[in-house]
């Protein structure tokens, strides 16, 4: 009777279903593997071989080809205004290639559709094949690799940090002088990458050696008395010389956050949150440093005054500047806290409100006029709720309410003229 329980014990112990039970990982990968060959084989005999290229009948006209058809557009555009010379090659360089005048517009339609999807390229078993060949590899060959990284590992600590940030920097440095060199087609973009990551290394630089800032604040006397405003300005210098090398808006935009930081009013970046900062300190100092660099913006554009390098620097002055004067105006005119020339704000701010309104009315200056406007508003609803808080709580909250329902309602109704044409 025992024999025949060990036995019955044995054989519950090797049951299938207990073996499922207790594998049910390698279960799972069964499944997976299996799986995987149906999607492999699915997609090898989904290919359509059927497909025949259209013919074309010998005594029609020669159709242009599509390297014909894109240089066209190219010029056209460089021609109309919205391509420079340099970015209409940089597009031709991109976008055009050698094959596209060897075949017409519709052949390379047909040779496209008639070419395998790259799921059935990649998605095959010599592929598999030589994934697990790898993965073979790998294993094998698992504690070499790693006894090779640390052995590495420990020649590369060795080595000072200051080589690494150097040598980094003569990278980028080369790479936003001449991006051409690097990636022709994509040079605008190297350039981009290469010109930020600049920054980021001499402020690597100045974090970890501490005789940089000190050798800085001895040679430029400046840096020592106000060094983030000395910081701003070597940036504005910095990437306005790089929006004019290549052209680029985007340079042109960060040439005017740094404008706008050595007036005090700052864009801040901390782990995990973007913002703006406005030192109240030198609110004066905000409002009329802005509202000198965007009068001659204005006076610039109004009079048609040709200068075609200002296009770099379009979006930065009338979005960011913009957005730093009338915020300045908006803390300045507040009734929250008071202060000794609010009086003075709010009748700037009166006064540039009633220019905005007749620069979006009779000028091209949409934008610059919508911003202030939309900030103005603001301060109405800020003087609104104050008066009428201060006189009785029912007057306040109805008087508050009228005018935000009033604002819903027109916006419903005008908000296609908020930027139009901009």
């Amino acid at each position: 009777m025992a024999i025949r329980c060990r036995r019955n014990r044995h054989s519950m112990r090797y049951h299938p279903i207990n073996i499922f039970r207790r594998n049910n990982m390698l279960f799972a990968w069964r499944l997976v593997f299996v799986g995987w060959m149906l999607i492999m084989s699915a997609g090898v005999f989904a290919q359509d071989r059927t497909a025949v290229p259209r013919q074309v009948h010998a005594s029609a006209a020669p159709a242009r080809t599509a390297g014909d058809i894109k240089t066209e557009l190219i010029r056209q555009m460089q021609n109309d205004g919205y391509l420079s010379e340099r970015m209409a090659k940089e597009v031709a360089g991109k976008y055009v290639s050698p094959g596209d005048f060897r075949e017409t517009a519709a052949g390379a339609v047909t040779a496209q559709a008639s070419q395998p999807s790259v799921w059935s390229r990649y998605m095959s078993w010599v592929n598999l094949i030589k994934v697990v060949a790898v993965i073979c590899f790998l294993v094998v060959f698992y504690e070499t690799i790693l006894k090779l990284v640390k052995a590495l590992w420990t020649y590369v600590i060795k080595v000072p940090t200051i080589v690494y940030q150097l040598v980094f920097l003569s990278l980028t440095g080369a790479g936003t002088l001449w991006p051409e060199a690097i990636w022709p087609s994509q040079a605008l973009y190297v350039a981009l990458f290469c010109g930020f990551a600049n920054v980021l290394l001499v402020g690597w630089i100045v974090d970890t050696c501490k005789v940089v800032p000190d050798t800085l604040k001895k040679l430029f006397p400046p840096f020592r008395r106000a060094p983030v405003s000395t910081a701003c300005a070597l940036g504005m210098v910095y990437f306005g010389a790089l929006a004019l090398m290549h052209q680029s808006g985007i340079f042109g935009f960060f040439a005017a956050v740094c404008l706008s930081g050595v007036l005090s009013f700052y864009m801040v970046y901390t782990p995990g949150t973007l913002y703006l900062k406005l030192d109240e300190r030198m609110l004066k100092g905000v409002v009329v440093g802005h509202l000198s660099v965007l009068a001659a913006y204005c006076v610039v554009r109004v009079n048609g005054i040709h200068w075609e390098s200002i296009q770099y620097f379009e979006a930065g002055l009338e979005y960011y500047c913009t957005i730093g004067l009338a915020l300045a105006l908006l803390v300045g005119a507040s009734p929250w806290p008071s202060r000794a020339q609010r009086n003075r704000y709010l009748a700037l701010f009166i006064v540039l409100a009633i220019l905005a309104s007749l620069g979006y009315l009779f000028l091209d200056l949409k934008v610059i006029a919508s911003i202030l406007l939309c900030f103005f508003v603001l301060l109405l609803l800020e003087w609104i709720a104050y008066l009428g808080f201060k006189t009785n709580v029912l007057i306040g909250a109805g008087a508050l309410g009228a005018s935000l329902y009033g604002i819903a309602v027109l916006l419903e109704k005008y908000s296609s003229l908020i930027l139009a044409g901009s």
